[in-house]
């Protein structure tokens, strides 16, 4: 194989793109096979000493969260292990020449998409007896391909002298279901630490023109005098990518390779700390055998997706493009780190960054997982699923690894296993898992659990870093089963709601105020809200169902005054801008005396229009098929003294705004677990629609346990948009229950 590229003695970005020229005719993979390496090698290569830390600590982590676990849901908790303690099991192979002069001290791995229908195996290859002189035999271990012989030949190339190469199909036994189990559990440490991690996207190509006009951009690139950190044609007027459209087609056509929509490459992408991305050439050479792979680097390949992030995509592509530069940044101090010329196979490896565990779950269930090919179609969709599961395990840094399938444990359909990841979750004291707003899970025997899917919602912008976990709480959140369905028993808060008792006499003319204000804003057509555009637009379906939901919440809002709504906007937790919104403003609007189409201020509005849009945008639990036309808002107030065991010296109750059901509105109460009543959740959706379940048990009790238990439907969950006064009442509420609190899913007792 040759290479040509541009070259510069000076130049920092030289190697950042190659053209390798890949002879077929020269590829034999008589003299390589796969190995298992010594515990020793196995050791350095795989977890090297963690600075500080050390093992100890996260074999604690390991067998303290399986034991929470295990009090929790002891039925889920059967099926993981410690990750830790899988360490010394874990079968590490590299692939590397047959008789190799020493022991590896690095190897790189391969991440590809396998997309034929059966995956082959390594085999051997006994020459027939009476072929050879003497009654010689001669065995040839057979390597199967995952992609092209040119590619990867290409990926070949990329190791160093003595070097190995890892990749799933051949270095780990397909046929060992626990060998399967016990790898999958360590691939985050597999690609951590290989040094580079070789991406082969063979199912696209590009074309002869684009492969000419590359070679002619990078050489401008790579004589570019601009520090690394900064891009080369970034910022023109117009963007580099509108005045080469063959460069965003080559981008967009990369960007539409399989291997981006796959849950474990993304997962090998996220883990690895440099990167190699190889793509063919879609070159007719007769029967010429030479091939050419277009070799770029992580760093070039940032480079791209910047100048693609200037021009106007689809709504995908741009999402895409700027979920994938949010990796890199992450992963390196600048964007081209890896491609300095010098890429240490002793460096240390990057740690793996924390994150809550449910949006790793939205993220990687809401992508593509093939399962083993060489099982029926049902049974394959079942293994991806775990092959999902193991994933977010890996993504999210939980010390916990799947055990190997069992023939007795539940189905592993999407819904079993969103169950199992949110109970460990919980057993993590992540607060998101109790705030999750997707439809109720659908297990595998027709029950309906009190657990809701996880959505890309359920943790907000506002939150920069994971929320911290929630405390323990006076009695232990546990799961249980009442012999149809499974319940959550945990202690709740419950919120007043003011006006059920006492209706506002007020809010008929509140309500008249604001459809008043909301007319006149679609009179003035007052730009603001997406939502509220819809609101004025006529002939939109939705139209006349979000102006009315418009008029209820600024009605509510009215009703808790310009005081309460400047002091919620200003909360850490509201994520949207407040500028325009001029207190002096709301007075006048706020004033019932003032005559409403007598005062235009059209900024204002717009701001004013912006806030309401925020509160329905946020507090409508869209995830679970909510909408403007099933849910309004409801004010509630933090728990009186009365119902509170700690000293009566508590803040001022304060009001707070929910979106509830219409369909529960007589007999729905709003609580928050005791978990998360802290301000830190104050941005989740913590408030816990209830009604009443039927029967009604809170004469009996459980557990032995002297308090009374009562059973409760869920019906939902929203954000509680509260004031200052109102979260820290919440805070500050007693944490005793007087009751054994029992939560079933809807569905209960044919509700």
């Amino acid at each position: 194989m040759s290479a040509h590229t541009v070259q510069s003695p000076r130049s920092l970005r030289a190697g950042h793109c190659e053209f390798l020229e890949v002879d077929e005719l020269d590829f034999d993979t008589s003299n390589i096979h796969a190995h298992l390496v010594s515990p020793g090698v196995k050791q350095a290569l795989l977890y090297p000493q963690q600075p500080q830390h050390g093992h100890e600590s996260h074999d604690e982590a390991g067998t303290s969260l399986l034991a929470d676990l295990h009090r929790l849901a002891p039925s889920v908790a059967k099926h993981f292990l410690s990750r830790p303690s899988i360490r010394d099991d874990v079968a590490f192979r590299l692939i590397n020449d047959a008789y190799p002069e020493g022991e590896e001290d690095s190897y790189i791995a391969m991440s590809y998409v396998w997309y034929k229908v059966s995956r082959d195996i390594p085999k051997k290859l006994i020459s027939p007896v009476g072929d050879l002189p003497f009654g010689w035999v001669q065995t040839v271990e057979q390597v199967p391909l995952p992609t092209t012989k040119g590619m990867f030949q290409a990926v070949l190339n990329e190791r160093r002298a003595g070097e190995g190469l890892w990749f799933d199909q051949v270095c780990i036994n397909q046929e060992d279901e626990i060998e399967k189990a016990l790898a999958i559990g360590a691939m985050d440490s597999i690609y951590r630490n290989a040094r580079i991690v070789v991406a082969a996207l063979d199912d696209v190509s590009i074309t002869v023109g684009e492969l000419h006009h590359l070679e002619q951009y990078y050489h401008q690139y790579v004589f570019s005098d601009l520090p690394l950190d900064q891009h080369p044609n970034r910022g023109l007027n117009p963007p580099v990518m509108q005045q080469y459209p063959w460069l965003r087609s080559l981008v967009e056509r990369i960007l539409g390779s399989m291997w981006f929509e796959r849950a474990w490459c993304a997962h090998e992408l996220r883990m690895g700390r440099s990167h190699v991305f190889l793509v063919p050439c879609d070159i007719e050479d007769g029967e010429d055998s030479a091939s050419t792979v277009v070799r770029f680097t992580g760093g070039f390949f940032v480079h791209m997706l910047v100048l693609a992030s200037e021009v106007v995509t689809s709504s995908a592509t741009q999402q895409q493009i700027m979920s994938l530069l949010r990796l890199f940044s992450n992963s390196y101090p600048y964007y081209e780190q890896e491609a300095l010329a010098v890429r240490d196979p002793y460096g240390e490896p990057r740690p793996s960054l924390l994150r809550s565990l449910v949006p790793a779950i939205s993220e990687i269930f809401n992508m593509k997982a093939g399962g083993n090919p060489r099982l029926p179609e049902y049974v394959r969709r079942l293994d991806a699923n775990r092959d999902k599961t193991s994933i977010v395990l890996n993504v999210a840094s939980t010390p916990l690894v799947l055990k190997s399938p069992s023939p007795l444990q539940r189905p592993a359909i999407e819904d079993e296993c969103l169950r199992q990841l949110l109970l460990v979750g919980l057993a993590a004291r992540d607060p998101v898992t109790l705030c999750t707003t997707g439809a109720p899970l659908q297990l595998h025997d027709g029950s309906i659990s009190w657990l809701c899917k996880p959505t890309p919602l359920d943790q907000p912008s506002s939150y920069s870093t994971p929320p911290p976990a929630f405390p323990q709480t006076v009695n232990t959140i546990t799961q249980g089963s009442d012999g149809r369905v499974e319940y959550v028993q945990l202690d709740l808060i419950f919120l007043d709601l003011p006006y059920r008792a006492q209706p506002n006499p007020n809010f008929s003319a509140m309500v008249r105020r604001a459809g008043e204000f909301i007319d006149l804003c679609i009179q003035c057509q007052v730009q603001s809200h997406t939502l509220w555009n819809l609101a004025q637009t006529p002939t939109h379906p939705r139209a006349p169902a979000m102006r009315n939901i418009f008029i209820q919440t600024l009605a509510c809002v009215f009703g808790c005054g310009a005081a309460w709504l400047l002091d919620v906007v200003s909360q850490p937790s509201f994520s949207q801008s407040v500028s325009g919104l001029d207190p002096a403003a709301l007075d006048v609007l706020f004033n019932p005396q003032v005559i409403v189409h007598t005062y235009v201020n059209l900024p204002f509005f717009s701001a004013l229009l912006r806030i309401v849009g925020t509160f329905i945008a946020h507090g409508i639990p869209w995830a679970s098929t909510a909408s403007e036309r099933t849910h309004g808002p409801l004010v509630v107030s933090a728990p009186s003294p009365s119902q509170q065991t700690s000293a009566p010296d508590l803040p001022a109750l304060g009001k707070s705004l929910i979106f509830a059901p219409f369909a529960h509105s007589k007999t729905l109460l709003v609580a928050v677990p005791a978990a998360v009543q802290s301000l830190d959740y104050a941005a989740l959706a913590r408030g816990w629609i209830l009604t009443p379940s039927n029967p009604y048990t809170g004469t009996g009790t459980w557990r032995g346990s002297p308090k009374a238990t009562v059973s409760w439907v869920l019906r939902g969950k929203a954000i509680v948009f509260g004031e200052d006064a109102f979260n820290g009442g919440l805070a500050g509420s007693g944490r005793e229950s007087v009751m054994n609190h029992r939560v079933y899913g809807p569905g209960v007792g044919g509700v």
